[in-house]
């Protein structure tokens, strides 16, 4: 069923495409949350034996750094989804309330997914794929974080052996970049940021206009390591 696929190439594509486009402003984001991330965590490593209570002042701010840079990795994904140009940097702006919705879903998804690491990995990387896009449907959809998390397990359903693969690809895209100097990261996040959303928003339409496609042979894709049925 050719439905029940996406274009894991056509992704990337789509990615790089908007990198390029965009590729100052990307340079210019990442390098001052670099830079931010940076400071932060070497004050923490200074202050780690000496002040202690200080080393845990910066940890935590690292830490909130890196939630609030998760947000505007959605938010900057789905607007150049929708092809608008990144000039007003209304990316930055959220609610509190919004903030601490996301910041519920992102410490569920990674308690989920570490317990499933433990056990045995697999159940790990099963959890992580099937619930992937929590964070893009509290973002986009205001959703409650249950209900994020229901939606985003239907949405994958009998994709995730393609979103497993896609997941190899954004590792192998990030292991080159990272391998260039540490500067090919400065394309190679772009393009896994955009590609994400890209792969969100063709999975959300098809949940939404294929409901009962989407449920068509559940047991085929319960397995993230196994391939779905042949097209007949």
């Amino acid at each position: 069923m050719s439905e029940k696929r996406f274009s894991k190439e056509q992704a990337i594509k789509f990615g790089w495409d908007r990198m390029k486009d965009n590729l100052g402003f990307f340079i210019v984001y990442l390098l001052v949350l670099f830079f931010i991330q940076g400071f932060l965590g070497f004050f923490s490593s200074i202050f780690a034996e000496r002040i202690p209570s200080l080393s845990l002042i910066f940890s935590l701010g690292s830490w909130i750094v890196s939630i609030v840079s998760a947000i505007f990795v959605v938010k900057i994904g789905l607007k150049l989804y929708d092809n608008e140009k990144i000039v007003s940097y209304d990316f930055l702006s959220f609610s509190i309330a919004l903030f601490f919705k996301f910041l519920l879903g992102y410490v569920l998804y990674t308690i989920l997914a570490v317990i499933g690491f433990f056990l045995l990995v697999v159940p790990g990387i099963y959890l992580a794929i099937k619930y992937q896009y929590v964070q893009y449907l509290i973002i986009e959809k205001n959703m409650d974080v249950i209900d994020a998390f229901k939606e985003s397990g239907k949405m994958t359903d009998g994709y995730k052996w393609n979103l497993f693969l896609l997941a190899l690809l954004f590792l192998v895209i990030a292991a080159l970049g990272a391998m260039a100097l540490g500067i090919g990261l400065l394309v190679a996040i772009p393009i896994i940021m955009v590609a994400q959303a890209y792969v969100y928003k063709k999975l959300s339409l098809n949940t939404v206009a294929q409901p009962d496609i989407l449920v068509t042979n559940k047991g085929s894709s319960d397995n993230p390591f196994q391939p779905p049925a042949p097209s007949s």
